[in-house]
């Protein structure tokens, strides 16, 4: 029978959505007219001072850069409103609405109205406050959380009246050699702010200077993105690679194109899941870490362009990659070094096609210490994500006994499946997986989601 125990190609978005705004945006990649803008209708800011440091809260800059302090001080200017006095005073009614019945018509009096102050509020400053330098966009580190001054990235901030005041520091890692700076705060109720800290306005805001080279580069509905720079590391976040590996770091440039209505969106990005690199063989490695938030993702913000990178953990030995990423069930590839691998490079010995869901394919299998190891493939024919449970899909059959695979063992391997086991959307992946038995058996037991298939492991005399 046709395995059925595995679940059906898995469907899922790659994106995460954050509305930010509540109008267009006034500023753009391609606006000339991008003009300072102190204060908005509710709100002024003023930076008070400002300047880099190689080390805050004993922390030191990541290679390459330095922590830029920002302090600021925010005024609620907010024009008091008109509102109901009674709507103020608030009198709870302790007759559950039947406090007048008994007395007949109560006498109507005149609404008596007073100026009352209106809060300004930030949801929290790690969405809506940027630093631009050189025409990139920065955010918010950590950090602003450990030094004196700072604040919860992810409070609420609060000005409740009129002409209240507070002083705010911000933290930023940013290119030790930036010379053009200005602090982005997003607003779409009230107007955003956008003020000069240093050099020239326009290259701080990106919209004057020359357009970067890039690796390769894509855009949709949602995002626009490009791949700037890789760079191989022995290290990365202070994990070292395991002997024989390396970290291929993916510099990244993009900006969100997302919009709901006339709200803009943040998009975020799971890279663990949706993010990987490919040789030119088919073998896929996905994201180990990156320029994430506290939750794991990589961001993009609208109306001005944003830096992020991706690392990916890979064999030393492997030079030619390419970059792959799911924008919902849309994969695109930007070649790296190398052009991704749409079909295996060599011919398998053996192809079984799996319905419509994939093509499963044997390239080789060969005995190491102990071990047998086979060399396999999958071509996804859906446009969705199909996950692999590999243990209950490839088995061997050795004398009538069955054989799993070996996960310590394939772990091991430099050629082992991605993880997570996931098939992007018509996409060809290569892998190995590692049995612990003496000899190559008979035949390897493939269980899939339309039908079955016994692979002869044995080549004839």
């Amino acid at each position: 029978m046709p395995f059925r125990e595995t679940r059906p190609p898995h469907r899922f978005f790659s994106l995460a959505l954050l509305p930010v705004a509540l109008s267009f945006n006034l500023f753009s990649y391609q606006d000339p007219d991008v003009m300072e803008k102190l204060a908005n209708h509710a709100v002024k800011v003023t930076v008070i001072q400002s300047g880099f440091e190689k080390e805050v809260a004993s922390q030191a800059a990541p290679p390459g850069k330095s922590f830029f302090i920002l302090e600021t001080e925010w005024k609620n200017i907010h024009p008091k409103q008109k509102i109901e006095k009674r709507k103020l005073e608030k009198k709870p009614d302790r007759t559950m609405g039947v406090g007048g019945l008994l007395g007949g018509k109560k006498e109507e009096k005149e609404e008596e109205y007073v100026e009352a102050d209106v809060a300004y509020l930030v949801p929290n400053f790690f969405d809506h406050a940027y630093l631009l330098a050189d025409g990139e966009t920065y955010s918010l580190d950590k950090l602003t959380e450990s030094i004196s001054g700072g604040i919860n990235l992810r409070k609420e901030f609060s000005l409740p009246k009129q002409g209240d005041t507070k002083r705010v520091r911000f933290v930023y890692a940013i290119p030790e050699r930036a010379r053009h700076i200005a602090f982005q705060f997003f607003d779409y109720s009230y107007g955003h702010i956008l003020i000069p800290i240093q050099g020239d306005l326009k290259i701080a805001a990106g919209t004057r200077g020359a357009r970067p080279i890039t690796l390769g580069e894509f855009k949709d509905s949602f995002l626009e993105l490009a791949a700037t720079a890789i760079d191989f590391r022995s290290e990365y976040k202070d994990e070292e690679a395991p002997e024989g590996w390396r970290y291929a770091v993916v510099k990244l440039r993009g900006k969100s194109l997302s919009a709901s209505g006339t709200e803009k969106n943040i998009v975020q990005i799971e890279p663990r899941e949706y993010i990987w690199v490919s040789t030119k063989e088919g073998h896929l490695y996905y994201s180990s870490g990156g320029s994430t938030t506290e939750e794991g993702y990589i961001r993009f913000t609208p109306d001005f362009y944003q830096n992020q990178e991706v690392a990916f953990l890979v064999p030393e030995r492997e030079k030619e990659i390419s970059l792959g990423m799911r924008v919902q069930n849309r994969v695109y590839f930007l070649a790296l070094t190398t052009k991704p691998a749409a079909l295996p490079a060599a011919k398998p010995r053996a192809i079984h096609k799996d319905g419509r869901t994939m093509e499963i394919m044997l390239f080789a299998a060969r005995q190491d210490k102990g071990l047998v190891i086979l060399d396999l493939g999958i071509r996804s024919l859906v446009k969705s994500g199909i996950q692999i449970q590999t243990d209950a899909q490839f088995i061997l059959k050795a004398e009538g006994e069955d054989i799993h695979f070996d996960e310590g063992a394939t772990n091991g391997l430099f050629h082992r499946p991605p993880t997570p086991f996931i098939i992007p959307p018509e996409t060809f992946v290569r892998f190995e997986l590692a049995y612990r038995i003496d000899e190559v058996p008979d035949s390897l037991y493939y269980r899939g989601y339309e039908s079955e298939k016994h692979f002869a492991l044995k080549t004839k005399e």
